[in-house]
């Protein structure tokens, strides 16, 4: 149960460990910090408390000491940072590092889905290189598509954990030369906004004339 307020949580709230339905105080209550809505948790305080006993709570006690100590810095800026005024400068520096870096965090993030992790500055390496489209089909050159096709066919007859993956072998082909270079490269998908964007426009456009 998630709510704006704590005035319209309930007065009584079933715990799903003991199964047994206790007033608000006895239930666990937890604001969240993005959004400053109330959530119960589905526990009483008193089995919680059965399960985070002796050196369970102990250890993290300890963990958390020993995290402060060694991390006082961070630990300052992680309290500091819930400040409105500081939650505002961090969401534009995050805004201002977003436009400065597009395309480096595009390419970032299409490798990082695929199991394979970059810095900003060799993704930013990569799109120097390579251009926006790196490494997906549309940034290689016709002859490198059909190549990409001929690696395929050939790993076909392999088991499936000794073949290349199609990233793989894109990456590959970029690495071979066959990509247009990053100048001539055309958005790949402006063509495809383009089209609907005309599709949509006579769709308006014909409306009046079936309701005619």
């Amino acid at each position: 149960m998630r709510v704006k307020s704590r005035e319209a949580l309930p007065v009584e709230h079933a715990c799903l460990k003991c199964k047994k339905t206790k007033p608000l105080a006895e239930i666990i209550v937890v604001r969240e910090k993005k959004t400053g809505h109330f959530l119960v948790r589905a526990r009483c305080k008193e089995c919680h408390n059965k399960k985070e006993c002796g050196h369970r709570r102990e250890y993290k006690t300890r963990y958390l000491r020993r995290w402060r100590k060694h991390n006082a810095d961070l630990n300052e800026s992680y309290w500091r940072q819930y400040n409105a005024e500081n939650r505002e400068h961090l969401t534009s520096l995050a805004y201002e590092r977003f436009q400065r870096h597009h395309e480096a965090i595009l390419i970032q993030g299409r490798l990082h889905r695929r199991g394979i992790k970059v810095s900003i500055q060799e993704a930013r390496d990569l799109y120097k290189r390579f251009g926006q489209c790196y490494p997906t089909r549309y940034g290689l050159t016709p002859t490198g598509l059909r190549e990409a096709e001929r690696i395929r066919s050939s790993q076909r007859r392999l088991p499936k954990a000794k073949r290349f993956s199609n990233l793989e072998i894109r990456m590959l082909l970029y690495e071979d030369g066959y990509f247009i270079t990053p100048k001539r490269q055309i958005r790949p998908y402006l063509k495809s906004a383009a089209k609907l964007k005309a599709f949509q426009a006579a769709k308006h456009a014909d409306l009046p004339r079936r309701a005619a």
